[in-house]
């Protein structure tokens, strides 16, 4: 069945006249005769009775066009969703990023991304860097953003941001008012550090490999639990550098000057030339976090 003469039998019985058909189409009046003749001949029914220049619709054309309106309505719907996802404005998008970069860089950007695409159906999961990648290597997620994945994963990686660990002190820690802390300072001190697959983990203890000798060291795993335990004055947390963790000036903290361990953190991806057009607008507006290059010339 031919979906240009559905169409044109539509508009006739709903307009009542083939002319008027003819004119909202934009068809010459022989195109419309001819299409519903051919329809007609391809159902083996009369979908019109012609009286003189009347032409009056049968049963089967009342039932037809009944059926037809509800099927062209469902093909334009389908045309214009088709539409939006190859535009980013439709379509699903999982990602996954670890904390607290999710917290404290993307959750604007991914509010704003809503706002601006609000048919997008987006899940964003938060998760450690070695989960994200082996399943952004599986096909569970377009994209993540996390450490730099395994060379074996075979992954596209690009930089965004350097993070650099930190000690979180309460305000009322002796430690506090230092610039900066020596890894000599933390001696006989409670540590809280994140579970040991945390890229943030394994970076402490590969720039500090040495210090549960030197200190009591207790596994938690959420940075804002962390955030809590200092609050109320228990030990003392090793966290990325990030300003909104000090919450409300009763934290404060400061980086460690001996060590300064950095991690890079970028976006891993499996092949761009399989991702929706929403997943490649979401990674385009998470770029913005970027840090500037301090190499290139300004403007």
């Amino acid at each position: 069945m031919d979906l240009r003469a559905l169409k044109t039998f539509e508009a006739c019985v709903r307009l009542g006249h083939f002319l008027k058909a003819a004119e909202e189409l934009q068809y010459a009046p022989s195109t419309v005769t001819l299409q519903i003749q051919r329809l007609e001949a391809d159902l083996g029914v009369s979908l019109f009775v012609r009286d003189g220049k009347r032409v009056i619709v049968t049963e089967a054309g009342r039932w037809l066009h009944n059926e037809a309106s509800v099927l062209l309505k469902s093909i334009g719907t389908m045309r214009q969703t088709v539409s939006d996802i190859a535009a980013g404005d439709n379509g699903s998008v999982r990602f996954a990023a670890i904390e607290p970069v999710a917290s404290q860089r993307l959750a604007t950007v991914i509010a704003d991304f809503c706002k601006i695409r609000p048919k997008v159906e987006l899940t964003m999961e938060v998760s450690g860097s070695r989960t994200i990648a082996e399943r952004v290597r599986a096909g569970e997620l377009e994209f993540g953003v996390c450490s730099s994945p395994p060379s074996k994963l075979m992954l596209g990686f690009e930089p965004l941001i350097e993070e650099r660990l930190g000690v979180m002190l309460n305000r009322n820690h002796p430690l506090a008012d230092q610039d900066s802390i020596t890894a000599s300072d933390l001696a006989g001190l409670t540590v809280l550090v994140k579970e040991p697959t945390c890229i943030y983990r394994e970076l402490w203890e590969t720039a500090y490999p040495t210090g549960r000798n030197q200190f009591s060291c207790i596994e938690v795993g959420s940075f804002f639990v962390i955030q809590q335990m200092v609050k109320a004055e228990f030990g003392i947390g090793i966290v990325p550098i990030y300003g909104g963790l000090e919450q409300e000036g009763s934290l404060v903290i400061r980086p460690i000057a001996d060590l300064n361990p950095v991690v890079t953190i970028g976006i891993a991806y499996k092949d761009k030339n399989y991702l929706g057009k929403a997943a490649l607008l979401l990674m385009e507006a998470i770029r913005g976090i970027r840090e500037p290059d301090p190499t290139r010339p300004s403007a």
